[in-house]
């Protein structure tokens, strides 16, 4: 079989090396799925690329006779001269219920080279009839693959692996057990890998199903379209005045803004609890060091210099508003250059570094009944588990969630016209109620978390906002060029009324 899988791994969407060729695929290790699923097995394959690094992928595989052609079919094999079919697993019903029975039941099987544990956790419900929860495949994701279970439970598979456990398990079984934070999906489970020499590997995390009514980023994109469409029917009766467009938008969105205060609460309480164990080392607070700033801030400052040098180059290739703000940037190096003496302030006011969420947008939020629920814990699948695992200032979360009104704006109002300044005030006002409602709460920490004045606070969050814009800049650049002007609004923003600022 593994010598089909060159030809079929990019066709799977969780493959995440679709640009570059496969010269190798071999097989690591093999293990049962456990004795309820007959012909299924966890696969490890290690894939080798005709340039850069080698990656390895878990592959949940079901072996089956060639009578019909199954779901998520991989390809033909032969074993002993009888034919046969692979598929993925994991679009098996049986495959997956036996995986939900293996970790409730703490399974341990044997691999060629190791075992795979199935492992129950502390949120698994007591008594669950594994044949009674239908297990249903989610579409739409790429890096990982989910199954809920009814309305009880959801997995999540890992394609993509590396030595080490998966922050998303780590975190959340952090956050359920130990600081027992009510707004994160609630770890019932998971499945590791450990080789005979070496890390184990996380494969799977199963946590409790959240009921919800959507993400985060499709219910800001939703409101803010009853906002163009609101302000556009006021404007067809009066004409709006900016003192009166920015009360309309205020009344209209009132309520929004209170979810979104509501979300910075969440927040602030979220990096609360992640900042109060101190007898656990891979969560204990540190002080953020002068060695810390000096390293971020020379980090930032070299990202900073790589931007410019992409934007400088692909200059003439972007439309008009884009260009002309993308000139400003460049004529303004020196100053953002200068701007990353706002980090300071974080070590000589005892600041600590805790662990992070790391990729915070609205798109990791769900909206329940009482609020949202935070997801996704896993961190920047493209880094190393070490890199996600570092602690950080807790503002690179913050910054993170203020960055993404911007985006929701841009898709919703555009970035140009009549419906800029509406586009402005409302992010205005997001970017007040987030802060107003995540500093009281992220006070209650027991460390200092960020620094209590708001103009150094501002000051501070305008660095962690360059960094990430700075990131949106290459990142469109290299993928979408006719939404870089998102990003570089952002940075002219910094550059003119300061960092997060309601001003």
């Amino acid at each position: 079989m593994a010598e089909r899988l060159p030809a079929a791994l990019p066709r799977q969407r969780w493959f995440g090396s679709q640009g570059r060729r496969i010269v190798a695929a071999r097989l690591r290790d093999l293990a049962p799925l456990g004795p309820r699923a007959p012909g299924a097995w966890w696969s490890l394959v290690d894939v080798e690329f005709e340039r850069g690094a080698a990656e390895t992928y878990a592959l949940p595989l079901l072996v089956c006779g060639d009578t019909r052609a199954p779901v998520g079919m991989l390809g033909h094999l032969e074993v002993e001269g009888v034919p046969g079919l692979v598929a993925d697993a994991l679009d098996e019903p049986s495959s997956c219920r036996a995986l939900l029975a293996a970790i409730g039941e703490d399974l341990t099987v044997r691999s060629r080279r190791g075992v795979i544990r199935f492992l129950r956790a502390v949120a698994f419900p007591a008594g669950a009839a594994f044949d009674a929860l239908a297990p249903k495949r989610l579409g739409g994701e790429q890096s990982n693959t989910s199954v809920v279970y009814g309305d009880a439970l959801i997995l999540k598979a890992f394609r993509r692996i590396a030595p080490g456990t998966n922050p998303e398990r780590e975190m959340t079984g952090f956050l359920t057990a130990r600081a027992r934070f009510p707004h994160v999906p609630q770890l019932a489970g998971a499945v590791e890998y450990l080789p005979a020499e070496g890390e184990a590997v996380t494969l799977a995390v199963l946590h409790r199903f959240a009921p919800n009514r959507g993400d985060g980023w499709s219910w800001a994109l939703g409101h803010l379209a009853e906002l163009r469409n609101f302000v556009a029917t006021r404007e067809r009766h009066e004409p709006l005045e900016p003192g009166r467009l920015g009360e309309l938008v205020r009344d209209f969105s009132a309520g929004t803004v209170a979810s979104l205060r509501l979300l910075g609460g969440l927040t602030g309480a979220l990096h609360a609890g992640l900042a109060g164990a101190p007898d656990d080392l891979a969560f204990a607070a540190e002080p953020i060091s002068s060695g810390d700033v000096a390293r971020w801030t020379e980090r930032i400052g070299a990202d900073l210099g790589l931007t410019l040098e992409m934007l400088r180059a692909r200059l003439p290739t972007l439309p008009a508003p884009a260009r002309g703000r993308g000139q400003a940037l460049l004529a303004a190096g020196p100053a953002l250059y200068a701007s990353l003496e706002g980090l300071a302030p974080l070590a000589v006011e005892g600041c600590c570094k805790i662990r992070v969420h790391g990729d915070y947008h609205l798109g990791q939020t769900l909206r329940t009944d009482d609020g949202f629920v935070i997801l996704d814990f896993e961190g920047e699948p493209v880094r190393p588990p070490e890199e996600r695992r570092a602690k950080q200032c807790a503002l690179k979360d913050v910054t993170g969630m203020l960055r993404s009104f911007d985006y929701a704006v841009a898709t919703a109002l555009g970035e140009e016209g009549a419906l800029s300044a509406v586009g402005d005030t409302w992010r205005r006002l997001a970017v007040e109620a987030f802060l107003d409602g995540y500093l009281p709460a992220a006070a209650k920490a027991p460390v200092r978390l960020a620094p209590r004045a708001r103009p150094t606070l501002h000051r501070a969050l305008a660095v962690f906002e360059l960094d990430k814009a700075l990131y949106e800049v290459r990142y469109e650049l290299d993928h979408r060029p006719t939404w870089v002007d998102v990003p570089l609004r952002g940075l002219a923003r910094l550059l003119v009324a300061g960092p997060a600022s309601p001003a």
